[in-house]
């Protein structure tokens, strides 16, 4: 018996489809024949009866034809049916005796067949088919090779044998074939039975780099094999994104929902990619032939990565609502996230998922009840968290406390404090579910990683159970060890370690509530998670800054004897000493004989906290390194040298000081509210300025490191060595937990000027907050920074439109990265009917938005220097060009001049019309070293000056143009 499959023997002797089997001479006629009709069966049961009439005639060719109709005829329908019926049965038993003689094309035929058929099961068969096809893989052609690899439906991940010999083959062959289904297949295969390995995907991905034939369904089920592997490759996604957005009108239903799913999967946001196939989707009617399930995965994909199409949106709301009764759980979970994450309001979405989730939660699996509660919290308007949803909820958990895993743990208890906020009450017996989720967290029972720990401290807190929160904190976290954490990169939303989270929380409160001990227990704490000794002595100096602040001098004598101990001291810690009257550290204290054991704690390496801060850490270290005492213009220069020299940073510094310099000068605020620290530079920059007629600055931040930065070095340095100390407050803690604070330590209309400068697309929430709250006072100012890049579009359209703003937008120049455009606005506000009010609903900003937030988390991640070019342009001009068309425009630039070796910038008016100048060619402002930038003062009004009885808001405007000093 001779085999005719070897690929040199085929080619050179045979033409048309290798052999199914090896035989002996030719086949006869009438099993060639017999072929032919049962290819021309269209029903499973007229299959069956051609079966039963011939099935004593069948050689092993016959047979395997036979089985490959059955699955292309079923339409899916189970073979249970046929189980009792003779002709099954003979086939089963030809099956089995056929197999030894199969060469590879039969082998995959059978394979790919029974893979297809549902209800299946042989075990003997199934072994003995595999064992063959290890036996003969050296024979199989790569679309063999490729169907047989379907066979990961059947369950064979435990043969690695097999799947050994098939990677060996797909790298040799597949991969060499030219074949992009074959290509495609085979990642679908091995990424279906878990089998991806990073090298094959690797040469999968060259080859079909290499591929001109690309069939949509193909390509769509290659992205899919990629994404479900958690296979990225740029320059492959890159290619198929093209090839895809080339043949678009190709695609069917199948292959669109797959094909964004995949892009999204592995967070890849080929914008031009998503915006076609929405069009498409919609314009074509596809979307009406898509089942639940590639309706809920397709607005998954696109909340998934932040693009708001509100088309498609809007169309998969109609689908939602005629379609609602075929969704099952995963379906109302996705749907219901999608439309929560992308913030577009959809009250009616909701409606329609609350009717059909409501009164069958019990069939929920956890992670979709905890998803669908998420989203009712999320969604806007904020009506829908009062949907009955959340009680029925709490009745089916309570029972099932102890099945609850961590996440789903800190899950539920964030999900109930958010609920709680946006109700003012408490969901009915939600107390008792999180009592009884605390005694699991206190018993060990379940463990939290850290950002878990971050979600129940905080909402603890918020709940008003802070003596819950901290217990929880002191018996379970504070040892500063956490189960792993399942998510890991650098990617911004993973790149803030929940630790520095709850401390954050538990800090705001202590301080707030004075408890001395508790803030000095918790900056040692921090200290010990530090690998880096700057920031350790940072955390340590704050610990002694909290003894003074309560004046307990014996406690803050006690933590310098600690540092000199521990060689954990600095500049910061000598001017801290000073206030004591000591003047040299290690002459006048002696070390402590007992050394904490909290601060002896140190971690073996950096953690990925402290990666990701590098630049803040940076800035630390060159403060403290080159900033001379007494001298604030020196640690100003030295940030700005970070900034100039070194690495991008996020300061509003340059250009942006001029703006907020004038501002200053006109409005002479009593007091400045900050949203956002970061590194304290221009809270200490305002500080210094409004100290000159008793003003103050309240800076609030949320990163417990920025504000060690702030207080230790950056903040703490400036206020001490400039005397500062009694100009600058810092408030720890998210705007919305911190806004609050500020309100009952000065009241209602007791800030003169706002400076924001945190995530844009919070500007317009935090100031409507700062209006119901009567925190600003009459003609207050506000400004806000990075209106254009990353881009504040909400905020943009509030004070451009209501008529209780009178609004500048000033175009320059990022600091320390001049060909980056931004926007800064100035705003005047006065009381009048609209105050307090929303603006009329624009819902293409909603777009912009979520573009903001992506560009704004490449920001953080990189640098704004690295998003130089197409992208970051063609954001800006289509930002730019939403607001022409809605009538709002730049009214001033900044101009900058080199005069005498310094940079110089002063506010220009535009006319009416007119564009700011673009930038272009080198920039000599790059030659500029840290405290060598002045800005001008004067020589221009701003709108709201113009609007103020009398002519304007000045409370005692300067006789004449000025120009600040820099640094």
């Amino acid at each position: 018996m001779t085999s005719f499959y070897s690929a040199k023997i085929w080619q050179e002797g045979k033409r048309g489809p290798p052999p199914i089997f090896a035989s002996i001479g030719v086949r006869h006629p009438f099993q060639i024949q017999l072929d032919i009709a049962l290819r021309e069966q269209e029903t499973l049961p007229s299959l069956f009866d051609l079966i039963g009439q011939e099935i004593e005639h069948f050689d092993a060719g016959n047979t395997v034809i036979a089985v490959a109709q059955i699955p292309k005829v079923s339409q899916d329908q189970s073979l249970e049916v046929f189980r009792e019926n003779r002709a099954w049965q003979e086939l089963q038993r030809r099956m089995h005796s056929s197999v030894a003689r199969l060469e590879p094309r039969g082998l995959s035929m059978l394979a790919y067949a029974l893979a297809r058929m549902k209800g299946f099961e042989d075990p003997v068969l199934l072994t003995a088919v595999l064992d063959r096809s290890v036996t003969k893989m050296p024979d199989f052609g790569p679309t063999d090779a490729a169907k047989l690899l379907c066979k990961s439906r059947l369950q064979i991940r435990e043969r690695s044998d097999l799947w050994v010999a098939l990677s060996k083959e797909a790298a040799r062959k597949i991969c060499d074939s030219g074949r992009f289904i074959d290509i495609s297949m085979t990642a679908w295969a091995f990424a279906k039975a878990g089998q991806a390995e990073r090298i094959l995907f690797g040469q999968l991905a060259s080859a079909a780099l290499q591929c001109n034939d690309l069939p949509p369904h193909t390509i769509a089920n290659l992205c899919w094999a990629f994404a479900k592997s958690k296979n990225s490759n740029k320059d492959l996604f890159d290619m198929l994104a093209k090839r895809s957005i080339e043949a678009h009108r190709s695609f069917d239903r199948q292959s669109v929902s797959n094909l964004v799913w995949a892009f999204a999967t592995l967070d890849v946001c080929h914008e031009e990619l998503f915006a076609v196939f929405a069009n498409y989707t919609i314009d074509s009617g596809l979307w009406r032939q898509f089942s639940p399930q590639m309706a809920s995965n397709m607005l998954w994909a696109y909340g998934k990565v932040g693009i708001a199409h509100m088309r498609l949106f809007d169309t998969f709301a109609e689908y939602v609502a005629l379609n609602i009764e075929s969704f099952d759980n995963q379906n109302l979970a996705n749907s219901a996230w999608a439309y929560a994450t992308t913030q577009l309001p959809s009250q009616q979405v909701f409606d329609v998922l609350t009717k059909r989730a409501c009164g069958r939660l019990s069939t929920f699996r956890l992670d979709e009840l905890c998803g669908i509660m998420w989203a009712y919290v999320r969604a806007k308007p904020e009506s829908v968290a009062f949907s009955h949803i959340f009680e029925e909820s709490v009745q089916l958990l309570l029972p099932r406390v102890q099945s609850l895993d961590s996440q789903s743990v800190a899950n539920v208890i964030w999900i109930l404090a958010t609920c709680q906020q946006l109700r003012q009450q408490a969901v009915p017996q939600a107390r008792e579910l999180v009592d009884s989720l605390m005694v699991a967290l206190l018993d060990l029972r379940i463990r939290l990683d850290s950002e878990g720990a971050a979600q129940v401290v905080w909402s603890l807190w918020r709940m008003g159970r802070f003596h819950d929160a901290w217990i929880l904190f002191v018996r379970t976290l504070s040892d500063g060890r956490h189960p792993e954490h399942g998510k890991t990169g650098y990617t911004k939303k993973h790149a803030v370690d929940g630790r520095q989270r709850y401390y954050q929380t538990l800090l705001m409160e202590t301080e707030k509530r004075g408890d001395v001990q508790k803030q000095v227990f918790l900056w040692k704490q921090m200290a010990a998670d530090f690998f880096s000794r700057n920031l350790r002595t940072a955390c340590l100096n704050c610990a002694v800054m909290a003894y003074l602040n309560g004046g307990d001098q014996d406690g803050a004598r006690e933590m310098l004897r600690q540092m000199v101990r521990t060689k954990l001291f600095n500049q910061v810690t000598g001017s801290l000493a000073a206030r004591m009257g000591i003047r040299n550290l290690e002459a006048e204290l002696e070390p402590a004989e007992i050394l904490d054991i909290t601060i002896r704690r140190r971690p073996n390496c950096q953690s990925r906290y402290e990666d990701f801060h590098y630049k803040e850490a940076s800035v630390l270290e060159t403060v403290v390194r080159e900033a001379r005492a007494g001298d604030v213009t020196s640690v100003h220069a030295a940030i700005e040298n970070v900034g100039l020299k070194e690495v991008w940073l996020k300061i509003a510094g340059g250009e942006k000081a001029c703006v907020i310099d004038n501002v200053i000068a006109k409005q002479r605020p009593k007091l400045i509210l900050e949203f956002g620290t970061y590194v304290g530079y221009t809270s200490t920059r305002m500080a210094l300025q409004v100290d000159a007629w008793g003003g103050k600055v309240v800076t609030m931040e949320m990163d417990p490191v920025n504000v060690t930065s702030l207080k230790e070095v950056e903040a703490r340095n400036h206020i001490e060595m400039a005397g500062l100390s009694h100009a600058v407050m810092v408030q720890l803690g998210h705007s919305d937990d911190a806004v609050q604070m500020v309100l009952e330590k000065f009241g209602a209309h007791s800030v003169d000027m706002v400076f924001m400068d945190q995530r844009g697309t919070a500007f317009h929430d935090d100031l409507k907050t700062l209006e119901r709250l009567n925190l600003m006072a009459e003609n207050a100012v506000v400004i806000a920074d990075n209106v254009l890049k990353p881009g504040a579009p909400y905020h943009v359209w509030r004070i451009s439109t209501l008529p209780h703003y009178a609004t500048d937008i000033i175009d320059l120049r990022e600091f320390g990265s001049a060909p980056v455009e931004d926007w800064m606005t100035v705003s005047w506000v006065r009381f009048g009917p609209s105050y307090g009010q929303l603006p009329q609903e624009v819902r293409q900003l909603n777009e912009l938005a979520r573009e903001s937030d992506r560009f704004r988390l490449k920001a953080m991640a990189t640098s704004m220097k690295d998003l130089v070019g197409d992208p970051l342009d063609d954001f800006a001009k289509k930002f730019t060009d939403e607001f022409i068309q809605l009538g709002i425009r730049t009214s001033m630039y900044v101009r900058t001049d080199i005069i005498d070796g310094c940079a110089v910038s002063r506010l220009v008016r535009l006319g009416a019309g007119e564009s700011p100048p673009v930038w272009a060619g080198e920039d000599p402002r790059d030659e500029i070293q840290g405290g060598q930038w002045r800005g001008v003062v004067g020589g221009v009004q701003f709108a709201g000056e113009a609007l103020a009885p009398g002519g304007g808001y000045m409370r005692e405007p300067p006789s004449r143009m000025t120009i600040a000093p820099g640094g």
